[in-house]
């Protein structure tokens, strides 16, 4: 379906464009054979417009091909008029000049759309893009999408508050973004598409006036192992104190148990000397 699909955008693309030229091409002959030449020029706009949008990197040969083929037109229809060469050779400085202003500036759009492109292909960790005005989800890449139980189609266009729920977080997150652009760490809520939470480190890559273009790192399977080894430890400190509690109170008990041991010692001494002390006094006369 992929394959077809574009091939059936690229056919209509370039029956756009042949159809424009042909009509601008048409119109700059019924103008001049019939007197005209006012109108015929507005025509050419239009096609190259439509391949500066189509195939911007084509565009600034495609107007002057066009634009030649105007300005031959001219000369060889217009009977040599002074006027109308001077107005047509304005006219081919305009459209040469338009399609590079337009394609210059279509060729940096296109070349944004491959970066952001690259780096969400390439990149390993979580893309999220959205736009800072509109506060709606530009794409995501498929490794953010399968955190948030999402197909990429779904989130593509829905507001950003759609996944991202901590609103204090993401308008402090916006608004750093704007004035250092990068270097920006936040730590926010995500929400799936079955109501789980994700927690998540967000931090921006590529920042432009319309795109905030994000790399998220899902820490959710972290924090829950840090809470495991936190209350492991603290099970651990609790099992520690009260093995020392245990061996405190058999300390105390053999202690308890050697000093009644050494009282009973004393005692039978002290007896065992008065029988003595007693038998020797019976034996004197």
């Amino acid at each position: 379906m992929g394959p077809f699909s574009c091939d059936k955008e690229e056919r209509l693309q370039l029956f756009i464009v042949a159809i424009a030229s042909i009509s601008a091409i048409l119109g700059t002959l019924i103008s001049l054979t019939h007197g005209i030449s006012s109108v015929f020029p507005f025509l050419y706009i239009f096609p190259i417009i439509c391949v500066v949008y189509f195939y911007p990197r084509r565009a600034i040969l495609f107007a002057l091909a066009i634009s030649i083929i105007y300005i031959i037109l001219v000369y060889l229809l217009g009977a040599f008029d002074p006027i109308l060469v001077a107005i047509s050779t304005a006219w081919f400085a305009i459209f040469i000049t338009l399609a590079v202003v337009a394609s210059s500036y279509a060729n940096g759009l296109l070349e944004e759309k491959v970066r952001i492109r690259h780096i969400m292909e390439n990149n390993r960790e979580g893309i999220f893009c959205f736009d800072p005005g509109t506060l709606r989800i530009r794409r995501v890449n498929q490794k953010c999408a399968q955190w948030l139980l999402y197909f990429r189609e779904d989130l593509e266009g829905r507001p950003v508050n759609t996944v991202w729920m901590d609103s204090d977080s993401q308008q402090r997150f916006i608004d750093e973004v704007k004035v250092k652009k990068t270097g920006v760490m936040s730590e926010s809520l995500f929400r799936q598409k079955n109501g789980g939470m994700l927690r998540c480190i967000i931090s921006p890559l590529y920042v432009t006036k319309d795109t905030v273009l994000c790399s998220v790192t899902n820490v959710t399977d972290a924090k829950v192992a840090d809470e495991e080894i936190r209350q492991t430890l603290e099970e651990l400190e609790r099992q520690v104190r009260e093995r020392t509690a245990h061996l405190e109170k058999i300390n105390e008990d053999l202690r308890a148990e050697i000093i009644e041991r050494r009282t009973l010692e004393h005692s039978l001494l002290l007896g065992e000397h008065r029988d003595d002390s007693g038998c020797e006094g019976k034996k004197q006369p």
